[in-house]
Parts: structure tokens; sequence; C-alpha cells
């Protein structure tokens, strides 16, 4: 690895930067983050980092303070004279709102995109966006790498019989003819009707899921409520189980109960959003592995696109 390669990691991505670092063989420094007593943020870079290139690792998930910590720390690693400015963000938050849902909203993908870019990122690694027109946001270098290889593994060595693999709505289709391609499996899509964010009206199966093991594959899992009824109409349908794994795993409000209250089997997520969590039906699977991969590529100028 390069010598002038430094790691960083902001305080909500300690951990997953250390299981990075530990990959690429390079050690992990940590910024310095304090607040005033009025909640107000301080960050500062311990050493020089003039002529460097910086790898800052960094989740951005409420609350949005953690956001705020990352454009501070990139705006201390220009100011720093910084020769580039690396961002792994696992977890690109804000990819649900990538257009206008009727009239007077937002738009805030493409907030968070321009706010990243002015304070001076040049590069941004995550995994999994929510819709691949956001990268059209960016100017610089967006790299959205796949979670395919991170769950096939752990599909492939369940040696599960009977599969079908189910998207949660039309526009992940496309993600599980990606997982197809590499499994015997059927297919099947839930068709749905949602009335606000977290809420669907009504719900249905297109495909057959009778007598078979469904996964239900999707980047994101918040308050798991569609997730789980998904499930229940599945097995209601004469499924034999239902699997889910969800790249994102966000889980708030009352997703654990919501999971707990499901027939849902197991729910597998990687450690974008949340890193532990206690439940039974639970099982998190780490990305560091591919976002360290990723990193070794671009170091080493080679392509992405296998990734």
């Amino acid at each position: 690895m390069e010598p002038n390669i430094k790691l960083y990691a902001t305080s909500t991505g300690k951990n997953l930067g250390q299981a990075i670092a530990a990959q690429l063989g390079l050690p992990l420094l940590l910024t310095q983050a304090e607040k005033f007593s009025d909640g107000e943020l301080f960050v500062r870079f311990n050493e020089s980092i003039r002529g460097q290139v910086v790898i800052i690792v960094g989740k951005i998930h409420t609350p949005y303070e953690n956001f705020f910590e990352l454009l501070m720390t990139i705006d201390a690693a220009k100011r720093s004279s910084a020769k580039e400015v690396i961002m792994v963000i696992p977890y690109l938050a804000h990819s649900r709102q990538e257009r206008r849902d009727g009239q007077r909203t937002a738009i805030s993908s493409r907030m968070i995109a321009d706010m990243l870019q002015l304070m001076g990122a040049d590069r941004i690694i995550t995994l999994d966006l929510h819709t691949n027109a956001i990268e059209g946001f960016y100017k610089i270098p967006l790299d959205p790498l796949s979670s395919l290889k991170l769950f096939l593994n752990h599909i492939q060595q369940s040696n599960t019989p009977d599969l079908c693999l189910c998207s949660p709505d039309f526009g992940g289709i496309k993600r599980i003819k990606q997982y197809k391609k590499n499994l015997t499996a059927d297919m099947v899509v839930i068709n749905k009707e949602r009335l606000k964010p977290n809420a669907v009206a009504a719900m249905e199966i297109i495909g057959d899921a009778k007598n078979k093991n469904v996964i239900i594959v999707d980047d994101l899992v918040d308050t798991a409520g569609t997730l789980c009824k998904a499930a229940d109409l599945l097995m209601e349908h004469g499924a034999l189980s239902v699997k889910a794994y969800c790249t994102h795993g966000v889980l708030s409000g009352t997703a654990l109960d919501n999971l707990t209250n499901s027939k849902i089997e197991k729910l597998l997520i990687s450690d974008t959003a949340i890193e532990h969590v206690q439940h039974p039906k639970i099982e998190i699977v780490s990305c560091a592995g591919v976002l360290a991969t990723a990193l070794e590529h671009i170091i080493n100028n080679k392509s992405l696109s296998q990734l």
C-alpha cells in the first residue's frame, strides 16, 4: 500500500473502519471530534495530512449530527491540504427521496450530493443505491457497489432446496435477476400500493411461491412493516419459509416488534447502518470485505466492475 495514503474514521465509522483497516493492512487513524456545551461540534486532524490521499469512513444515518460531523471532517481535510479525499459512506441516507413525490416537496438525495461535493469530497464509495438515478446527482466519481457477493455465498452455503427469489417491488427486479444468474431459483414480485412513507395500503404476489423456500432481496429495511407483511402474505400463499436479505438495516421504530410478530424466519443485513442488534431473527454480515476490496482496487488503479 502506498505510503501517502491515510485511513480515517469518524466517530460513527470507527468499528467498520477498523475492519477495513485490518484487511488493507493500514493503521486506522481517528479524527478528534468534540462538542461544546451547547452541542456545537468541533473536528480536527491530529497529524499532518498535507499532500496525502485521505480515506474517510463515516456513517451518516440519523441523528443528523452524524452527517454534519462528516461534512466538517471533509472540510477539515481540504483546508489541511489533503491531496484527495475519498469518502466511504456505506449507506447513503436519503436515497428514497430522489425525485419530487408530488408538489411542494424536496429532493433530499440531491441535497446530500450537493453538500458532500461542496465540502470537497473527491470520490464516494457506497453500497447498494436505492435507485441508480442518484448517481447522476454527482459530478465526482460515485462507486455504488453491489451486495451480491456479500449475500450470495451465504445463500449458496445454506443449500436450501426449492428456492424462490422475491422482489418486494418492481424496482428490485433487476437486483434479483443478478442473484438468479448464480442460483437455481424461481422468481416472484410483490406489487404494493403505498399511502405514505412506511405505510402500505395493499399488496399482491405476482408469481407462484407455493411449496417454495422464498428469499426476499432488498436494499433497505427500515420499520420492517412492509417486509413482514410481504413475508406473511407469502406464507399465506403456500410458501414453506421466508428469509430476507437486506443490505441496509436501519431498523427504526417498531422494526424489532414487527419482526418478532411476523412469520419471517430470518433477516440478514449488513453493518452499513447499525452494527449490533439483539434479536433471534436477525443476523449481521459485515460489508468490510467488499469496501476494503474496492479501496484496494481504487488505490491500485484496478477496475471496480467485478464488484
